[in-house]
């Protein structure tokens, strides 16, 4: 009797963690990663894909002309053209990523980009103005803070970044990220 009693709470707790495990979990849910989630962590995408570059290729380098090849954070390639520079502890970017089939991903997105975005204006550790515009981008992947919502489109973008703020225009949806 007690070999019995010992393979039914092992069946029953062998069992019971498959179905928890199985079961829908709201924070996991397409559901809870609605268009405006989807455009907002689109946008974080980008502006992540970008801070990783210039950390990567820009900052304490040289400022002026650029004209270079970069790899992207997880794959693909961006031909980066035009200016930078540093004063007074602000870094300005006047910078043209041409991306192709350029993927990054963090715990909100998982994105491949691949297009013309235009990147201009001035940071520093306390302040931050950038400008990301394109008139076509195409965009694929997951986006969701561990939700993994499908998201595809190609379509015109205006996003700007301050400190600790997005907003503007993903395919023509306004959006607004803090």
């Amino acid at each position: 009797m007690r070999k019995i009693s010992k393979y039914t709470i092992i069946l029953f707790l062998l069992a019971s963690v498959i179905y928890m495990n199985c079961k829908d979990d709201a924070t996991t849910s397409a559901s809870s990663c609605d268009q405006s989630c989807q455009d907002e962590n689109t946008a974080y995408g980008l502006a992540h894909v970008f801070n990783f570059i210039w950390n990567q290729h820009f900052a304490g380098q040289p400022t002026g002309s650029h004209d270079m090849t970069v790899n992207g954070p997880q794959g693909g390639s961006i031909h980066i053209t035009g200016t930078t520079g540093f004063s007074n502890g602000i870094n300005t970017a006047n910078l043209v990523f041409d991306m192709t089939d350029c993927k990054g991903l963090d715990e909100n997105y998982s994105l491949t980009f691949t297009g013309i975005v235009n990147i201009d204006g001035t940071f520093s550790s306390t302040y931050k103005a950038l400008a990301y515009i394109s008139s076509q981008l195409t965009f694929h992947g997951t986006v969701g803070k561990n939700t993994n919502v499908p998201v595809s489109a190609t379509c015109e973008i205006s996003i700007n970044e301050s400190l600790s703020h997005l907003s503007g225009t993903i395919c023509g949806r306004e959006f607004s990220y803090k």
